[in-house]
């Protein structure tokens, strides 16, 4: 062949190489595509997603029930796009995938998850379980990003476009936050408490809104307005009750349930009233106003005004039943039944003069002998009695002389049921006649001190008890002396006096209310005696008057807090000043005590006193002089002054002279002239009135 010739192949050769080629071809034209399928899933939940909507190139394909897509028209370059409704768009590119490297495959499965971005819910009442509309509801992540939605009329919300974790907060007025950190969550169901209370706080008497009120619930509080409403905001959680209060008003608690609305009835507790004296109509100016549950009995409300211009005061903590008491000195005690919505604001009281005498507790313990005394009360001016409570013989001397209930009295054994003092008190009542119990307070109480020397007065030298011998050491009277510092000595005297209070006596008179009378210098008195605290009249005798008027302060409180009157006894010569060592100072006592009853007997003045050479022959100069000073010593204190006057003769005065009725007249003329002092006590130790029985008061009008 020569070089440029054409290469001729045989025919069959060229028909052979058509062929090939056309098979070739055919065979590339019958193969299937392959087939690109998956399921989408949940992240959260794996459960498959249908309805996600699948792109890739220029295909879009959804998801079936099942969440399954598949399509044949597709590229290894493509880009698989995945979205679907509340869930994070996902795009996945083919190239590079491994599943797509299987070259004989018909069928190419390639599966997705997507994340769900959505939050739903639905936020309801904590108390009612309805829901809530228009509560915000915020998610907040990656610091600074939030999301925020309202509930609808349903309480439903939805947030859209949420990282895996993320932190929820609710909220809505009138109620408590609330607030949850969730991951990986698509629904979340909230309830709010509600952290308001509003309401009406009104006056149960007359319906009007109370004004001023205070409503706490827990640490939260609120103050109603002029019309009584109110509105507590951001009430904590874990309260259970809500406490009202307002002036003049009990205060109120009352369990909190699940509401937010608590109409509320204040009942009135303080009475505001004005004392006043019948018939002038002229202001009281000095009283105790208090009110017990019962009749008699203890106070559960008390005030006491001194010194009031004009009669007013302020009582506050009134019950709802129970019984007003006020008590005046130189006033009959007035009762008031307390009616709702009725108690009088204007209390006007009757003056009142005692004229009394005197019985010991042995009389007392024999029937027939306490008529005599009633019946000369009934027939004359005389109108009240004072009894002991305490025996004052010799051989018992302070043995109380009826079944007390106290508990140092049942302890020691020092009380024998020898009267039945309630009822013979009820006796006297019934009869219209004022009745008073005498207590020895310091003195006369053998009983106390042989059963408790240590709270008596002590020798220094032997610590013996320290005691008065009125007859020398031969004559057989012994009077221990109490420790005036002791307050086992007050209390127990204190609880006797509201024991005689309460058994409806009107008056609680205590005696020996005093150091003992010295007669040796005040040095000495301090070298000699012993007390429970220092005492030195020499160099500290203000601190003994301050016993005194403390011990007064203390009973005169209880004793009027029980319903009864309080009167001491002090020595004739007192009315003309303080004096020591007994300490007794009526112008320090005035204002703890409501009567104060001095004993300027004549026999036991001086010759000299008040200018007479011979006093106990003189008794109405004597009681005249006398009641002048003590009126101007105790003018301008609480108390009024009611003198003891004397219907005994003295055997040991200066001068025995036969005490009888024209003297006891004297006596009582000279106190009947002062309009300061209110009224005169008699006394005889004997018991006998010479005086009283023979004319010396008058005839009953």
């Amino acid at each position: 062949m020569t070089r440029g010739a054409r290469l001729l192949l045989p025919r069959r050769a060229n028909a052979a190489i058509v062929l090939i080629l056309v098979t070739a071809l055919l065979t590339a034209c019958s193969r299937q595509p392959v087939v690109l399928t998956g399921t989408i899933t949940d992240a959260y939940t794996g459960q498959p997603v249908p309805q996600a909507t699948v792109a890739i190139g220029d295909t879009t394909i959804t998801t079936d029930s099942a969440g399954v897509f598949q399509t044949p028209q597709w590229g290894k370059s493509d880009t698989l796009a995945i979205t679907a409704p509340n869930y994070e768009s996902f795009q996945l590119p083919l190239e590079g995938r491994p599943e797509l490297a299987i070259t004989e495959a018909q069928t190419i499965t390639l599966d997705s998850a997507i994340r769900p971005n959505n939050l739903g819910g639905v936020i309801s009442d904590a108390f009612t379980g309805k829901p809530l509309a228009g509560a915000q509801v915020t998610a907040s992540f990656n610091v600074t990003s939030t999301l925020t939605a309202a509930t609808g009329a349903d309480g439903r919300y939805s947030l859209v476009g949420l990282p895996e974790q993320f932190k929820l907060e609710v909220s809505a007025p009138d109620y408590a936050s609330e607030a949850a950190e969730l991951t990986r969550s698509t629904s979340q169901d909230l309830v709010l408490r509600p952290n308001v209370l509003v309401g009406n706080v009104t006056d149960r008497y007359t319906g009007q809104g109370v004004a001023g009120a205070t409503v706490a619930v827990g640490d939260a509080s609120a103050v109603t307005g002029a019309d009584g409403t109110y509105r507590v905001e951001a009430i904590p959680s874990g309260v259970t009750s809500v406490a009202i209060s307002a002036d003049g008003y009990a205060a109120l608690d009352q369990e909190l349930g699940e509401t937010t609305s608590l109409d509320a009835i204040l009942r009135p507790d303080t009475l505001k009233g004005r004392l006043i004296a019948k018939p002038s109509g002229e202001p009281i100016v000095n009283a105790v106003i208090m009110v017990s549950a019962t009749f008699p009995g203890t106070d559960v409300a008390f005030e006491r005004i001194m010194d009031s211009a004009d009669g007013s005061f302020t009582l506050k903590g009134l019950p709802e039943q129970g019984f007003i008491q006020v008590l005046s000195p130189g006033y009959r005690t007035e009762v008031i039944p307390i009616k709702p919505g009725s108690v009088p604001t204007e209390i006007a009281l009757e003056r009142f003069s005692v004229k009394a005498l005197y019985i010991t507790a042995a009389v007392a313990s024999v029937p027939g002998l306490v008529d005599e005394y009633i019946d000369l009360i009934e027939k004359t001016e005389l109108n009240a009695i004072m009894v002991d409570l305490k025996s004052d013989l010799r051989d018992d001397l302070g043995l109380v002389y009826y079944d007390s209930q106290v508990p140092l009295a049942k302890e020691l054994g020092i009380s024998r049921p020898y009267v039945d003092m309630a009822a013979l008190v009820k006796r006297l009542k019934d009869k219209g006649i004022y009745t008073i119990a005498r207590i020895q307070l310091f003195s006369h109480d053998n009983a106390l001190s042989d059963a408790r020397p240590e709270w008596s007065i002590r020798l220094r030298a032997t610590g013996e008890v320290y005691a008065d011998y009125p007859a020398g050491l031969d004559g057989g009277i012994r009077y221990a002396y109490l420790d005036p510092t002791n307050r086992n000595v007050w209390d127990y005297n204190t609880a006797l006096g509201v024991e005689a209070a309460l058994m409806g006596f009107d008056e609680v008179n205590y005696d020996y209310i005093r150091f003992p009378d010295w007669f040796g210098d005040k040095a000495s008195f301090a070298e000699k005696l012993l007390f429970s605290e220092p005492i030195n009249p020499a160099t500290d005798p203000d601190r003994m008057f301050e016993v005194i008027t403390e011990f007064m302060q203390q009973a005169h409180r209880e004793v009027n807090g029980a319903g009864a009157k309080m009167s001491i006894d002090v020595f004739g010569r007192v009315v003309l000043g303080k004096s020591l060592t007994i300490a007794q100072d009526i112008k320090r006592m005035g204002n703890y005590t409501d009567y104060i009853a001095p004993m300027p007997y004549p026999s036991l003045w001086w010759p000299g006193a008040f200018g007479l050479d011979s006093p106990v022959d003189e008794p109405y100069a004597v009681l005249d002089a006398a009641n002048a000073a003590g009126v101007e010593q105790i003018k301008a204190e609480y108390a009024r002054l009611r003198p003891w006057l004397q219907d005994h003769t003295d055997p040991w005065a200066y001068k025995v002279v036969k005490y009888g009725p024209a003297e006891v007249r004297a006596q009582i003329d000279a106190t009947e002239k002062y309009p300061e002092i209110d009224g005169w006590m008699l006394y005889d130790s004997a018991n006998a009135y010479r005086g009283a029985f023979n004319g010396a008061v008058k005839p009953e009008e």
